[in-house]
């Protein structure tokens, strides 16, 4: 019980950690000031730790959290590649 609550405060703060960076991408257009290679990582990381949550774990609300943190990496990376040129 207490493992799923902390993992709902997880979701929720990455949702809201990663979201003003999505926002900022599609109003901008101008990913000059982000690193590509430290988003890179980033989406490898959560991409490794979803495996582990599915494969090891198979926790919902641990494949939620690691899945959403995993979605937010790869759109901020998408962005920032699309836009880096702009």
């Amino acid at each position: 019980m207490l493992g799923n609550v902390l993992l709902g405060i997880v979701s929720f703060c990455t949702f809201i950690s990663y979201f003003p960076q999505v926002v900022k991408l599609l109003r901008t257009r101008k990913s000059a000031d982000l690193s590509i290679g430290s988003w890179a990582l980033w989406v490898t990381s959560s991409l490794a730790y979803t495996i582990y949550a599915v494969v090891i774990s198979g926790d919902f609300m641990l494949i939620f959290e690691t899945s959403l943190e995993l979605f937010f990496c790869l759109i901020i990376l998408i962005l920032a590649e699309k836009y880096k040129e702009n």
